[in-house]
């Protein structure tokens, strides 16, 4: 990360010493994109350690979530971040009626926004920094799983993510009638992508893990 960061901050300076009247506006579009790119890289680097403070362990937890969002804001659900999901839910309760199990399961209809509050009390208990690698930190894997990487945890956590990983559960569940199952199948093949399936299956059997504690 900081030799990304030192690479294109000498980048910059090297086009403002070369700058001329007639490209002057065109080095400065040039320097704005590259100024640009390097925030976009900074905020999009290293991954992310949250400490429970208000615990006796202090346990950490580490994931790929990137500096950008390696904040308590990542345990905050605002009332926009709740209403897109519930758009979304509804899109897909219209589409495909077979998923309609699968959603109620998916805990969707519970969520509520964050209160001022519990926000507080979020902000006093978690603690946030960032490091290169989970993995530079202590934070290794178990044979057969891996970390799920940022644009992975952001499926998982998505209304498409919360569905399909409840659409899963339930098909795998062999206590459940066989008709709860086979819509949950159905829910499943009527909507979802195969990579989704996948991915929603990996993280029900915790083989692809959005944040893992130390050991």
């Amino acid at each position: 990360m900081k030799k990304i960061i030192i690479s294109l901050v000498l980048l910059l300076f090297l086009i403002s010493c070369f700058e001329s009247g007639g490209e002057k506006q065109k080095e400065e579009e040039n320097k704005q994109t590259l100024y640009l790119t390097t925030l976009y890289l900074i905020r999009d680097s290293g991954n992310c350690i949250k400490t429970d403070t208000n615990l006796s362990t202090n346990n950490q937890f580490c994931s790929r979530r990137p500096l950008g969002i390696c904040s308590v804001n990542q345990l905050i659900l605002t009332q926009s971040e709740l209403n897109v999901l519930l758009n979304e839910m509804r899109t897909i309760q219209n589409r495909t009626t077979d998923c309609q199990e699968s959603i109620v399961q998916s805990g969707i209809l519970s969520l509520k926004a964050t209160t001022v509050t519990e926000t507080e009390n979020l902000k006093s208990r978690y603690s946030f920094r960032v490091a290169e690698t989970c993995e530079l930190e202590g934070f290794q894997t178990s044979a057969g799983t891996r970390f799920a990487n940022f644009t992975e945890i952001q499926w998982l956590e998505s209304t498409r993510g919360r569905i399909a990983k409840a659409a899963k559960a339930i098909s795998a569940n062999t206590f459940l009638p066989q008709a709860n199952r086979d819509r949950a199948n159905s829910c499943l093949n009527l909507e979802f992508k195969d990579w989704e399936k996948d991915l929603a299956q990996g993280n029900n059997e915790n083989k692809i893990l959005v944040e893992i504690v130390h050991p």
